[in-house]
């Protein structure tokens, strides 16, 4: 019988874009970027704190709110499914796009470590009566996962240093395509000038023509489309944004020294629409994508 098993041999001949040693070039980076969230969280918080859980209602409303048929990355997803189909949602947080894939496929695992996020999860999937979802509560480096047919991965490697041995988990566990989204520009990039001044200098994290490059350095020759996302940043007041901005500036969230100065910036950045208050700028999603090879 044939495998179904993912053949790493189905990859093509490394290319080191630029002579680059790409793997070191990301973890150098992220390292870095790394390093400012770390120090903030061991001054503000207890290593066991879930750093996301105080963001799990926000991120839930997001996948409440979420239009399946017109959000790029939905629709993205979406298509490359089929009904007999298992999916794989690496980091999915409070299930944005675990909801917007699930009544279309036969099974979708979750893999997600946060307490909060998966609670909110796991909320929002009875309430909408779905039982075809498994959560994972795991980081994925650590957890014990069956190749499904498609895989995914969306937002979650800003934050991953050692990414070599989580994209090549990512590669084994789908059986016919990978797809991963990414940002194009830092999420501030939108904010402009302005931003920056309150941000001051800071390690850029690894971008979207890193992680291209990093692909292609391990034998993956990925398919690239950028889209224009609708803003998925809605506020229901001033004061959820400043507490968003916080997070954004990568400082400790309980020092408010500034926070009359982000104020008077969010006044300028933010726009009053029928649902809320949303941030000016529409931000580029980078997708990418491999297929599978398929055994002759």
């Amino acid at each position: 019988m044939a495998s179904t098993e993912p053949d790493d041999q189905q990859r093509s001949t490394p290319i080191r874009a630029g002579g680059m040693d790409w793997p070191v070039y990301w973890r150098q980076k992220a390292e870095a970027r790394l390093a400012i969230r770390e120090a903030v969280g061991s001054a503000a918080a207890d290593s066991s704190t879930d750093s996301w859980a105080n963001r799990a209602e926000q991120f839930a409303r997001r996948s409440r709110e979420l239009n399946v048929d017109s959000d790029p990355l939905a629709l993205a997803i979406r298509a490359a499914v089929r009904p007999a189909d298992s999916v794989l949602d690496v980091g999915a947080g409070a299930g944005r796009y675990t909801f917007a894939v699930a009544p279309l496929v036969a099974q979708v695992t979750a893999v997600e470590p946060s307490a909060g996020m998966r609670a909110a999860l796991q909320q929002e999937a009875t309430t909408r009566k779905l039982t075809n979802i498994t959560v994972v509560p795991s980081r994925w480096e650590e957890a014990a996962i069956e190749p499904h047919d498609i895989a995914f991965v969306s937002s979650v490697l800003y934050f991953v240093a050692d990414a070599v041995p989580f994209l090549d988990k990512l590669d084994r566990s789908a059986r016919r395509a990978c797809y991963i989204f990414h940002r194009v520009e830092e999420r501030a990039a939108v904010l402009g000038p302005g931003w920056d001044e309150l941000a001051g200098s800071r390690p850029p994290e690894p971008g979207f023509l890193d992680l291209h490059n990093l692909l292609f350095a391990l034998g993956i020759r990925a398919n690239t489309r950028i889209l224009r996302t609708p803003a998925d940043r809605w506020y229901k007041n001033i004061d959820e944004a400043l507490e968003d901005a916080r997070q954004l500036l990568g400082g400790d969230p309980t020092d408010h020294a500034d926070d009359s100065r982000i104020r008077d910036f969010l006044a300028g950045a933010l726009v009053q629409k029928e649902r809320g208050l949303r941030l000016r700028g529409t931000p580029e999603i980078g997708v990418i994508w491999w297929e599978k090879g398929v055994a002759m």
